[in-house]
């Protein structure tokens, strides 16, 4: 891509496009952009140089002769429309993807859940490995105050997205898939489809790292596996393993994997025989959670007649199981590269976090406000299970559900999951101009709590009610979590605190 010719990125404050517009800036390309509503991202974008337009308008792309969008612009944006009728060079979020990493060494981090996490540990781990790596997270590492970082070495560590094939674009190094459940369906149609897309990014990649409860037909040495303590026990009930190979080893269904400006569809056919040859089996043990940190000990098997151990690695800022699945996979990932034991054990110590995963609001006269990404029913279980763990009495959800797609498709799971807080505030669905979807809005969900002998359940969205609710129905040693993906529910974390503090 020529870097004299201005590219113009359409939702350019999302966390995946502000990424990547500050790595092109980085590169010297003149970037530019826009976006319907202003943000920290833009802001943080701004004070770099880089010129971005609230609101979306045909004049905004008149420089431009590059024009970047994602699969969250619609294709009736008028920026994206009047490039296209202009002929400029109109380029995939996933495309640009794929250039920036070409003549990388491509560490590719993908799953369901714990990408944005895993991705931040394996940054950490470089950075105290004095390895200068470029970085693309989707979230704000505490350690940058960015979601990227541009970096003098080869090494590019990327977290890939799944949700709309994005992950396919990228040929890894090293391919890390941290889950797979079954959420983004509208996308790939069936959860086989799910499946068979991680084995493609798995297949077309160098050599792999994925939890040891998922069976991949993988020849060589190319698989890495990770787990925790008890080698029949799945990470996730919804990590799939050797059930899904034995029932599609059958078939002959392939997946194919079209993006809207590809010459050719990518196919591939999962191997009819099974091969399991894994060449390090990393394993977690004596697990122990602190206030804010984990301790457990990582048994490494190389091979039949070769193992080692790594004895008290503590993982900071981290609260949870999932978390310690996280910290293998990028365990894995430094063994992999001959990362040295100090640094893999800095890297961990010195983890700051990652914005909005888990992230400590206030803690207001032993009520602690916590705030957490999560939006499909496994990961809002997994925080909870979480905030169970550290709580000393009750657990409320302030939750903000994502698109009336999602709750269509999970309304069962999200009843069974609601159910297990001791008081639930339901906010509006985000974003706010979804399309509706009938029995899909947060009326039905309380509807059908109460209709399940759940009745600790209201619908709000200012935080001065929510506030109040909070001071009526809490104690010394809660916990109230904030849940969602949205920006509003971010804002009401903050502005209650807020609230709170004022009317001590």
């Amino acid at each position: 891509m020529d870097s004299t010719r201005v590219v113009h990125i359409i939702g350019i404050g999302g966390i995946g496009m502000s990424a990547i517009a500050e790595i092109l800036h980085n590169l010297n390309y003149k970037v530019q952009g826009s976006d319907a509503h202003s943000n920290n991202n833009i802001d943080r974008l701004k004070k770099l140089g880089v010129e971005v337009y609230v609101g979306h308008s045909t004049d905004n792309i008149n420089q431009a002769q590059i024009v970047v969008y994602s699969s969250a612009i619609q294709p009736n944006n008028v920026e994206l429309v009047a490039a296209r009728e202009s002929n400029k060079v109109v380029i995939h979020r996933s495309d640009i993807l794929a250039e920036l990493t070409k003549n990388k060494y491509t560490i590719a981090v993908s799953g369901s859940s714990g990408k944005t996490t895993t991705t931040a540990m394996i940054a950490s781990i470089f950075d105290h490995s004095n390895i200068d790596t470029t970085v693309i997270v989707g979230g704000i590492l505490n350690s940058y105050q960015s979601n990227a970082k541009s970096g003098k070495s080869n090494i590019f560590l990327l977290e890939a997205d799944e949700s709309d094939g994005t992950m396919l674009k990228i040929h890894a190094n090293i391919a890390v898939i941290t889950s797979i459940n079954n959420d983004h369906i509208d996308y790939y149609g069936t959860f086989d489809g799910i499946k068979r897309a991680f084995y493609q990014f798995i297949d077309q990649a160098d050599y792999a790292i994925l939890p040891d409860s998922v069976d991949i037909n993988c020849s060589g040495d190319k698989i890495q596996t990770f787990g925790f303590e008890d080698a029949n026990r799945p990470l996730s009930k919804t990590i799939y393993g050797k059930k899904f190979l034995e029932e599609v080893q059958a078939s002959t269904t392939e997946y194919s994997n079209v993006f809207e400006e590809r010459s050719s569809a990518s196919t591939t056919k999962l191997p009819s025989e099974i091969e399991f040859r894994k060449r390090y089996n990393i394993r977690a043990v004596n697990i122990k959670q602190h206030t804010n940190s984990i301790e457990f000990d990582v048994l490494i098997n190389v091979n039949e007649a070769q193992s080692f151990q790594l004895k008290s690695i503590i993982l900071s800022n981290a609260i949870g199981m999932h978390k310690v699945s996280n910290a293998l996979a990028a365990i894995s990932v430094a063994i992999k590269l001959g990362i040295s034991e100090e640094s893999i054990r800095k890297g961990l110590l010195e983890f700051k976090g990652v914005k909005r995963r888990f992230s400590t609001v206030a803690d207001i006269d032993g009520v602690k406000l916590i705030e957490d990404y999560a939006h499909h029913p496994d990961e809002i279980h997994a925080t909870l299970t979480a905030a169970r763990s550290i709580s000393k009495g009750k657990v409320m959800g302030i939750i903000e559900p994502l698109r009336f797609a999602r709750i269509r498709n999970f309304f069962c799971e999200f009843i069974n999951i609601f159910r297990m807080f001791d008081y639930v505030i339901l906010t509006p669905v985000h974003p706010p101009e979804d399309y509706p979807i009938p029995g899909c809005s947060i009326d039905d969900i309380q509807k059908a709590l109460i209709s399940n002998g759940f009745n600790n359940v209201k619908t709000m969205n200012d935080s001065l009610s929510i506030s109040r609710f909070i001071n009526d129905f809490t104690n010394s040693g809660d916990i109230v979590l904030f849940i969602g993906a949205g920006g509003n529910i971010a804002k009401l974390a903050k502005e209650t605190a807020e609230c709170m503090i004022g009317a001590e």
